[in-house]
């Protein structure tokens, strides 16, 4: 049971901005850190979140906390999701800070449930497999393709202007819906996949402004050139690096420039001339 003296000694840890009670005595630590770190801040994160948590779990102890802990940064995303939202919150240090972890961990959990609900949705509709998955669709592939996902998101938050992100993360979602759930399933045949790609482009540009809709044709161009080259390698090297560089076609081509003259004159460089085995 969550006592008041425990705030007292919770105001002493700087890097402590909630503390969740869950039904079974349990208290959940969310701290200041961002629950996305990119790979190489995965060293310093751990080392950096085991200290605040010694501190924090050390204090409260001290007070007389003897029920169990647990860190909501170590968690997977829909975990951290349910214990921000489903447990009480029993200490706060910093409202902004929390709301800020809070919508990242259900905007992640709700992509994973989305994904999860399609792939079953179309199993279930799906009579027979037409044959085997690709390499990415293992699930040891498909976890590493999803935490790779998940360290970009501060790179895919970031982009500016707002259309561009918007745009990127409209063609990220189309990927996953059209590409590579159908691909992950074995039940779609890959000419078929490939043939889905020129629907992205009227997509992209019913999401464009009408005054924006000339200089933006030329980005959407390039997108859906790419990724028809991209999905032209034989489906047998579908693996994490191929699922990686489509993923990456998008958020690689340049912002257009404001006035190109004429459309389509301007040579815009892309993905297309990196090799996807190095990304």
């Amino acid at each position: 049971m969550w006592l008041d003296r425990y705030c007292a000694v919770c105001q002493e840890c700087p890097d402590l901005v909630a503390v969740y009670e869950a039904p079974d005595g349990r208290i959940a630590l969310l701290l200041r850190q961002t629950l996305v770190p990119l790979p190489e801040e995965f060293a310093s994160l751990r080392r950096t979140t085991r200290s605040a948590a010694r501190k924090a779990s050390s204090k409260l102890r001290a007070a007389g906390f003897h029920g169990g802990f647990m860190v909501v940064q170590w968690q997977p995303l829909d975990t951290a999701a349910a214990v921000m939202r489903d447990w009480p919150c029993r200490y706060e240090a910093d409202a902004v800070r929390r709301a800020q972890l809070a919508a990242v961990a259900e905007r992640y959990a709700a992509d994973e449930r989305y994904l999860a609900s399609q792939a079953q949705a179309r199993r279930r509709a799906a009579p027979r497999p037409l044959g085997a998955p690709p390499p990415f669709a293992t699930s040891a592939e498909l976890h590493g393709l999803q935490a790779w996902y998940d360290a970009m998101a501060p790179s895919w938050l970031g982009m500016e202007p707002l259309l561009r992100r918007a745009l990127v993360l409209k063609a990220h979602r189309w990927i996953a819906e059209h590409i590579l759930i159908p691909a992950a399933d074995g039940r779609t045949a890959p000419f078929e996949i490939r043939e889905t790609i020129t629907r992205l482009g009227f997509a992209l540009i019913e999401m464009i402004p009408p005054d924006d809709r000339a200089v933006w044709s030329v980005w959407v161009g390039l997108v859906v050139g790419d990724l028809e080259r991209a999905m032209r390698r034989p489906s047998a090297d579908w693996n994490q690096a191929w699922a990686r560089w489509l993923l990456l076609i998008a958020y690689s081509v340049p912002i257009p420039r404001e006035r190109p003259a004429p459309t389509w004159s301007v040579k815009l460089t892309s993905l297309v001339g990196v090799d996807p085995y190095h990304v």
